[in-house]
């Protein structure tokens, strides 16, 4: 597949908050980053939002390399990336908001798997 420049997501050059309200509530967190909900000012599709300190991002050519790929994914069972931030302390990458849970939390509640159920799941994941 040919990668056309038409095709790539590019930084948006202005300041988030210019474009969407973050809300408080942190969904999630990590070793670089939290997630955040957010809604877009002018349309109100609610999405995420990735906040990773810029001090905490190791090796800039790997990350961009990372954010390249991203930017080329469109796949219903990959999380699209629509665009991306960048002020003098964080990167915001924003993203589709998925609300199904966390896939550990689902496999506490349900107990048991059942083999049907478990191959199901593990073919969605693929």
């Amino acid at each position: 597949m040919i990668i056309k420049k038409s095709m790539m997501i590019t930084k948006n050059p202005q300041p988030i908050n210019d474009v969407y309200k973050l809300d408080k509530k942190t969904l999630g967190s990590g070793t670089y980053g939290v997630v955040t909900k957010i809604t877009h000012l002018k349309t109100n599709h609610e999405r995420a939002c990735k906040t990773i300190a810029k001090k905490k991002i190791k090796n800039w050519e790997r990350f961009e390399q990372e954010i390249k790929i991203l930017q080329t994914l469109d796949h219903p069972h990959i999380l699209k990336m629509y665009e991306f931030f960048e002020d003098d302390k964080n990167v915001y990458l924003i993203t589709e908001l998925c609300t199904g849970g966390e896939l550990f939390d689902k496999i506490i509640e349900k107990e048991q798997f059942e083999e049907g159920y478990a191959a199901r799941v593990f073919k969605s994941i693929l």
